[in-house]
């Protein structure tokens, strides 16, 4: 290990293959920026980005929640990270990865995947919450539970994507929406959906919200 060592003062970066001793001697080197380079890599074991994702710096637990190679485990963890950075990193890649994540063959990884996602769809801080929201906005495999929460968020940056495109909310989750609207924007963001019912699109209409009504409609199904 201490020519591996030596040739990493050299270069200043990990070579492109590295053997699993060389991995672990990374972690124990406690140097940040190898910890760094580790932490963001597709080949790196998941039982070390684990171990980044609990012990790195912020930096290195960044790289480690954009990871799509990071073991859902790590996620979880990541989820309830004191750094706002890790969650919305954690957010955008959840969001994309989630179709994949859930067809997983292991029911563990699915469990802990809907974990993290419930996670970050409560996160305290609205722009974790609306990084989710943008990401799973068009998606059919998010729980509905989910969607219903987010779909009703009192903070229009988190709503409104969900409002929009989800394909989960019923008419039945509309009409009630439109009835208790709390996030400005809510209902035109229901106005803008498409094949929007005959049935909710009256109910937009009774309900005398000027930006609603006049929103551009997508389509209203007969």
């Amino acid at each position: 290990m201490i020519g591996f060592f030596k040739r990493l003062r050299r270069a200043r970066e990990l070579p492109d293959k590295l053997s699993y001793e060389e991995a672990r001697a990374v972690l124990e080197s406690q140097e940040a920026k190898l910890q760094h380079e580790l932490a963001a890599r597709a080949d790196a074991e998941p039982e070390m980005l684990y171990y980044l994702a609990e012990n790195g710096n912020a930096e290195t637990r960044r790289a480690v929640a954009a990871n799509p190679a990071t073991p859902a485990a790590a996620d979880a963890v990541l989820a309830e990270d004191g750094d706002p950075e890790v969650r919305a990193e954690l957010a955008r890649k959840i969001g994309r990865l989630l179709p994949d994540l859930l067809d997983s063959e292991l029911d563990h990884v699915c469990k802990l995947t809907i974990e993290t996602l419930r996670k970050l769809a409560a996160d305290q801080l609205p722009r974790v919450r609306a990084i989710l929201a943008e990401e799973i906005k068009a998606l059919d495999c998010v729980p509905p539970d989910v969607v219903a929460k987010m779909a009703r968020d009192a903070d229009a940056i988190v709503s409104v994507p969900i409002l929009e495109y989800s394909p989960l909310l019923s008419d039945s989750d509309l009409l009630e929406i439109i009835a208790s609207a709390r996030a400005q924007g809510a209902l035109a963001a229901i106005a803008r959906r498409r094949g929007l019912s005959e049935l909710v699109s009256d109910a937009i209409v009774a309900s005398l919200d000027i930006p609603a009504v006049a929103a551009p409609r997508a389509g209203v199904a007969s």
